[in-house]
């Protein structure tokens, strides 16, 4: 019952086999300890259209079979780890759906910090 928590996604660690031109990669136990995991795991918006989006400034035609990203979603933040440049990026768990809303999948993802942002107990939104 009382069982370590599993970790919100699958890591791997370049192996001692490795080589510059055949680098060989094995699962990891643990990950790696710059990541801070979030238990429990907190609601969050998560703003994909600055996240995801190829080019803001020009617009296309939706083809109804595609995922749609241009909109803030619920998601559960699972951890942070800090990027390259310094910033913290959010581990974030997510439900995207393509645009005639017939399919869905669950994408966990890393999402820039500003474009987090997080949920209300009460309900009501923080602005």
């Amino acid at each position: 019952m009382n069982q370590p928590a599993r970790p919100p996604c699958r890591w791997w660690r370049r192996d001692v086999s490795s080589t510059p031109i055949r680098p060989v990669w094995t699962p990891a136990e643990t990950p790696p300890g710059s990541f801070r995991p979030v238990e429990p795991a907190e609601w969050v918006w998560a703003d994909l259209r600055g996240a995801l989006r190829r080019d803001p400034f020009s617009f296309h035609d939706d083809a109804p079979e595609g995922l749609q990203y241009r909109y803030e979603v619920k998601g559960l933040l699972r951890g942070w780890m800090p990027a390259v440049d310094g910033g913290m990026l959010g581990l974030v768990s997510y439900q995207l759906l393509t645009a005639d809303r017939e399919w869905r999948t669950v994408v966990t993802a890393f999402v820039p910090r500003h474009k987090i942002r997080f949920r209300a107990r009460s309900g009501r939104e923080i602005i």
